[in-house]
This record gives C-alpha cells, sequence and structure tokens, in this order.
C-alpha cells in the first residue's frame, strides 16, 4: 500500500490497475481531440446549438441541416 497526494491510500492492485488504463485513457483522450477538431464536428456542433426556431428562419429541418454536413462532393 501507498499514498496518493490526497493521503488516501491505495492498494498494489489499484496502481496496477492505473498503469495499465493510463495508455488507453491517453489514446482516447487523442482520439476525442481528433473528432473535436475535425471540421464535420464542429458544424454538428454548431447545428445542435441552433433552435429549431432558427433552422426553420432558414427553412432547414435539423435533418436536413445535418445531411448538408455530410454530403459528398464527389
Amino acid at each position: 500500500m501507498t499514498l496518493r497526494p490526497d493521503n488516501t491510500m491505495i492498494s498494489n492492485r489499484e496502481i496496477f490497475v492505473e498503469l495499465i488504463l493510463t495508455p488507453f485513457r491517453a489514446i482516447a483522450r487523442a482520439m476525442e481531440v481528433l473528432t473535436e477538431n475535425n471540421a464535420r464536428a464542429q458544424a454538428v456542433a454548431a447545428i445542435n446549438a441552433m433552435s429549431d426556431a432558427e433552422l426553420r428562419a432558414k427553412g432547414l429541418t435539423r435533418a436536413d441541416a445535418i445531411a448538408l454536413v455530410f454530403r459528398h462532393d464527389a
């Protein structure tokens, strides 16, 4: 057993689990950052921030607006 910075006890098992999980948490965080920086994800977030009235004023439904974000320009 050892002490955490907040003076609570942590077992060897808990230390081992944290050691194993740390790289997976880092990978998950990196993927989250990449997703947040994606232009489409930012556009979807902007659409989700709009009210239904604002979308109606533009002549769009939420589904139509999302479809515009993910359309292919091929």
